[in-house]
């Protein structure tokens, strides 16, 4: 295999998303007089999140697929890239824009770090025109701190995002994150200085309460819509909760139904129909997608097919059809093409180390790759993934 060059990029990378496209819809083979591959009900899954009846009724002549406003910006879809620590950099968010992503957004860039002129910390948020519209992630604690931060990277962004959901314990233990909703008139002085002084839109991510005890995301979208925020994301879980349990969407609903500016939720969304459920379910303008897309970005564009298809015929069980695993081929050609831009960005002896744990994730349920995983984990050049993937079969 040869080295990808970095001449034309993006033109390479288009012309991947769009082998995916002929890769995916050939599989799925719909047709309004061919339906024979898609799942019958003998197939289906044992726990629905809401019925069939219920979403072909409801869609029927619903618009979801718009795009919305964020200020004055355009969101032209109904997809989000998420904010992912050690995840969400360039080539990460060059990858969800081309396959999908009508908005991406940095990873949490530390507002302190910003302040002590780390240079590691600025360097988060340099975008590329790849990448846009992408907001950028800010998390803190002190308003003044956070204050300067934003205005410090207004004009690199198209949003301004402040992080108040992040449940990883180092976080909170800075009293930032998750840990705000522990203060709602904290967050009320962040949202109003930080949106009165600044030209790009404001944003913020946060989840339903510190605790099952004490939910308080309804006072918080409150806050945020009547001191300048222009959207919130909401997590369907608690702080406390981490990543257990099921994301709950009932709350967010009955946020939505009483909120003049967009929601965006976020949580447990893993492919296309539990895209459609949950878009419809809440009313939300947009779905954040995280975890699902590490390594595996064509889920934006499996989501994409099948809310565009649902629209032309209004049957669920279509829309779990384009729930799609590309070929190991196409995966190879991904795998190359990820690493090598993720060089151009970080130099190779970075980006092959960080590139291990994304093998695992994009060769994920190829037969056989339990028997050179362990591989992953050894490769130190270009050359070294290059031969790895050579010798995958399928």
């Amino acid at each position: 295999m040869q080295k990808f060059q970095p001449g034309g990029f993006l033109d390479a990378l288009n012309s991947l998303v769009r082998e995916y496209s002929s890769e995916l819809y050939s599989f799925c083979a719909i047709t309004e007089n061919r339906t024979d591959n898609i799942p019958g009900d003998h197939e289906r899954e044992k726990k629905t999140f809401i019925s069939d009846q219920y979403l072909t009724e409801s869609l029927k002549d619903a618009n979801i697929f718009s795009g919305f406003n964020i200020g004055k910006l355009k969101i032209a879809g109904p997809l989000v890239s998420a904010p992912l620590a050690g995840i969400s950099d360039n080539t990460f968010r060059i990858f969800s824009h081309a396959f999908g992503a009508a908005l991406n957004f940095t990873e949490m860039i530390s507002s302190f770090g910003l302040h002590y002129n780390n240079r590691a910390t600025e360097a988060l948020s340099n975008i590329t025109s790849g990448e846009r519209p992408c907001a950028v992630q800010i998390f803190g604690c002190v308003p003044e701190i956070l204050l300067e931060a934003a205005q410090r990277l207004q004009d690199k962004a198209d949003i301004i995002d402040i992080n108040m959901g992040c449940p990883v314990p180092k976080v909170l233990k800075a009293k930032s994150g998750g840990f705000l909703l522990t203060d709602e008139g904290l967050i009320k002085k962040i949202i109003s200085d930080i949106a009165s002084a600044i030209n790009k839109p404001l944003t913020i991510k946060i989840r339903l309460g510190w605790d099952k005890n004490s939910i308080n995301v309804h006072r918080i979208v409150k806050i945020a819509e009547n001191y300048g925020a222009s959207a919130v994301t909401i997590h369907g879980r608690t702080v406390k909760q981490g990543f257990g349990g099921d994301a709950d969407y009932e709350f967010i609903k009955k946020i939505k139904q009483k909120s003049n500016i967009p929601i965006i939720v976020s949580g447990d969304i893993d492919g296309p129909l539990k895209a459609l459920q949950v878009l419809k379910y809440t009313g939300c303008e947009a779905l954040m997608i995280g975890r699902s897309a590490r390594g595996r970005q064509w889920i934006f564009k499996n989501i994409l097919a099948g809310l565009d298809y649902f629209k032309k015929i209004p049957f669920p069980e279509y829309v779990r059809a384009f729930d799609y695993e590309p070929s190991v081929r196409f995966k190879k050609r991904f795998a190359l093409m990820y690493l090598s831009s993720m060089i151009e960005f970080e130099g190779e002896a970075r980006a092959v180390k960080q590139f291990r744990k994304y093998l695992a994730w994009i060769f994920k349920g190829v037969s056989n790759i339990s028997r050179i995983r362990k591989d992953f984990f050894t490769v130190n050049d270009y050359e070294d993934v290059a031969k790895l993937i050579n010798d995958i079969k399928g």
